[in-house]
């Protein structure tokens, strides 16, 4: 045996290695699911009866109008904390239409070089549409999917991203909240028993971890719904950016349509209201669109998908008809419109 194939051979075990203990992994995630809502509901719970017992009767008589007035703000905070974690776990992320299967024979979709590349899923035999990625946890692929959450055992994507935006922000608002009330016994004049200063003080500390942690996490998706991007798609479009500035060109995100509108897109829903108030107010209502088409500043909403995707009907058949193999150039087609890649870009894209 060579060097070469023994080379080629330590490389093939390598990679089955790899693809092994991912496997594992991604069961083992998709197992521990339940087990990390059940770590989330705990954690949640244990500040929320620390607040109760310990912080909020160290400020307050709760007989008063002050104590009644933090009575109903750290529930509403509480209730939509809760209602929007319920529905980003319930809510299906939603899934691309099976518009496109070729099953076992892929010789019938041979394509002139003139048809645009698209991106397609070996995994799931399906076209995706713009944003729309292979989860290999759920084993299939989820509409513009921004990452797989164990903490909701499901995939952040279309159908639930305004509830798990919505989480953050009240989980965020109420860990400040949370902070701010124990700060106040505890680095105050007054003297409290033991057991309650030792409860204020974990309160405080637990509370103040957990800001910090949301705060990143919160800032990020921030920047990534006014930029409109993805997390996927984020480090996918940065390598774009700089493969254009190499070539003495300038990538632009077709679908970032200004930063107010970016927000829009997020929060509007198919029932009709002011959409800002999606944000304030506990609202079960599915996103407006169909995950498939989006706004692009190139022109329609059908603008971006129309170049990503293939319609059956758009595939020739013209050397199926003859009985004959498919020529080397349809050949070189094929594979690169049935390429596993997240190569997404156009020509459009370049300024």
């Amino acid at each position: 045996m060579s060097v070469r194939t023994l080379i080629r051979h330590l490389h093939f075990m390598w990679a089955a290695f790899i693809l092994r203990v991912q496997a594992i992994l991604d069961a083992a995630v998709k197992t521990a699911g339940p087990l990390y809502i059940l770590l989330a509901l705990s954690l949640l719970s244990c500040i929320i009866y620390l607040y109760y017992t310990t912080v909020l009767p160290a400020v307050h008589d709760l007989h008063s109008v002050e104590g009644l007035a933090h009575l109903f703000l750290s529930a509403w905070l509480i209730y939509n904390v809760f209602f929007n974690y319920f529905w980003c776990i319930q809510t299906d992320p939603g899934s691309p239409p099976m518009t496109v299967d070729v099953g076992d024979d892929l010789s019938k979709f041979e394509t002139a070089s003139g048809i645009p590349q698209i991106r397609w899923c070996k995994r799931c035999r399906r076209s995706k549409p713009p944003m729309t990625h292979h989860c290999h946890i759920c084993k299939r692929c989820i509409l513009k999917m921004d990452h797989h959450c164990p903490w909701m055992h499901n995939c952040i994507g279309y159908n639930n991203y305004r509830y798990f935006l919505v989480f953050l922000l009240y989980l965020w608002a109420g860990c400040i909240y949370t902070v701010c009330m124990a700060s106040i016994p505890l680095f105050g004049t007054s003297a409290h028993e033991p057991t309650q200063a030792n409860g204020v003080l974990f309160t405080f500390v637990l509370s103040l971890a957990l800001f910090g942690s949301l705060s990143c996490l919160l800032g990020w998706h921030i920047y990534l719904v006014l930029t409109a991007q993805t997390t996927i798609d984020f480090y996918s479009n940065r390598q774009r950016r700089r493969d254009a500035r190499r070539s003495g060109q300038v990538w632009v995100n077709e679908f970032d349509m200004g930063k107010i509108q970016n927000l829009r897109n997020v929060f509007e829903t198919n029932s009709s209201g002011i959409w800002w108030l999606r944000i304030l107010l506990p609202f079960r209502a599915s996103p407006k669109g169909d995950g498939v088409r989006f706004p692009s500043r190139y022109g329609s909403s059908d603008a971006a998908f129309d170049a990503n995707h293939l319609h059956h009907h758009d595939l020739p058949s013209s050397s199926l008809a003859n009985g004959s193999a498919p020529d080397s150039r349809d050949a070189i087609t094929l594979e690169r419109v049935l390429a596993d890649s997240e190569d997404n870009w156009r020509s459009d894209n370049m300024v």
